[in-house]
């Protein structure tokens, strides 16, 4: 591959939009080439750069992944939505460690009640009821709580057993978040259902997006 192909393939390959726009068919080829070299600066002809959009086009068919990830996502049984959930971030240590045991006591899953806990590099995340918020945080020492994230809701959608063999049903899925403004706090798997957490304020507008992609109730 030549230098021309390869800096047209990696701005391509770097812009989602760009390239979902290409596979739809929906942007000029030549609009795109006339765009490319003029932000790189390129010492080609338009023709040549046309070419190279074509060839990837043609190798790398990103629309019809969608299309595929989109037709299993439609197959999805259910959506729930729990609302008054909490964010809690605490510094990843030895204590921590010894405190999150005392944590699950606290909850009672029988009672529908939720406690998910995200493990990073230096900080773990809980995901709580926002009723356990106070009995929670009263476990850890003032200085280890990093952060707290209140008015959260959990859109929670239950794949279809395909999902999991499906590349891009995650960005999908994100992508049709992102294109209605709504900014994903965090988003977690436990197969075969997907979790999503957002601000409250945006829970009915998230489902409206997830129940256009699927087919309950059709």
């Amino acid at each position: 591959m030549t230098s021309t192909a390869k800096t047209i393939a990696k701005e391509i390959e770097d812009d989602v939009i760009v390239r979902r726009a290409l596979g739809k068919g929906i942007v000029s080829m030549k609009s795109l080439a006339v765009y490319l070299i003029k932000k790189h600066r390129l010492d080609v002809s338009s023709d040549a750069v046309v070419s190279a959009i074509r060839r990837y086009k043609e190798e790398n068919p990103l629309e019809k992944k969608y299309e595929k990830a989109r037709k299993v996502i439609s197959k999805s049984t259910d959506i729930r939505v729990t609302t008054n959930i909490v964010e809690v971030a605490v510094e990843k240590n030895e204590e921590t460690q010894k405190i999150l045991e005392k944590a699950f006591g606290v909850v009672s899953y029988e009672k529908g009640e939720i406690l998910l806990i995200i493990q990073g590099e230096k900080s773990i995340k809980l995901i709580i009821n926002a009723k356990n918020k106070e009995k929670i945080i009263s476990l850890f020492s003032r200085k280890s709580i990093l952060h707290i994230e209140d008015s959260l809701a959990e859109i929670n959608i239950h794949l279809s057993d395909e999902a999991v063999k499906t590349p891009g049903i995650i960005s999908a899925l994100s992508s049709e978040f992102m294109l209605h403004d709504i900014n994903i706090y965090e988003s977690m798997s436990c197969v075969p259902e997907m979790l999503f957490f957002v601000k409250q304020k945006d829970v009915m507008e998230s489902y409206q997006v997830l129940s256009t992609m699927v087919n309950i109730g059709d």
